[in-house]
């Protein structure tokens, strides 16, 4: 079932608010407490975030396929912000960060879309 033009709109909206969301929480110089102790959990949170807006950004802009210029751009956002959590005190930059958001668009691309496709919603 093709995205409708109204529908990719709405993804569009939702991937610009999720941008916002993830860059001013990634960019803030403190992070938030959880008491969940898993050695990892830091790992999951890049992986479902970066899951989610290849999700956003491959449904907002339908009309081309999910290639390089779609993850590609995203995975260069993820090494960005990883550039400026240098310079952000509290935070640091982090190479498994980084390989954590490839990760996230990986499973987007290899796990998520295919079984989108298999459900005939994609």
């Amino acid at each position: 079932m093709p995205i409708s033009r109204c529908n990719s709109v709405g993804f569009q909206l939702l991937f610009a608010i999720a941008m916002l969301i993830a860059s001013v929480a990634m960019l803030s110089p403190t992070t938030p407490k959880v008491d969940i102790e898993f050695d990892y959990l830091d790992k999951l949170v890049h992986l479902g975030t970066f899951a989610v807006l290849a999700f956003l950004l491959d449904s907002g802009w339908s009309e081309s396929s999910y290639s390089f210029k779609k993850w590609g751009s995203l995975l260069i956002y993820g090494l960005a912000i990883e550039v400026a959590q240098h310079y952000i005190p509290n935070r640091a930059f982090e190479w498994m960060d980084w390989v954590a958001d490839g990760a996230g668009l990986v499973f987007y691309g290899f796990f998520i879309l295919p079984l989108l496709r298999r459900l005939n919603l994609r």
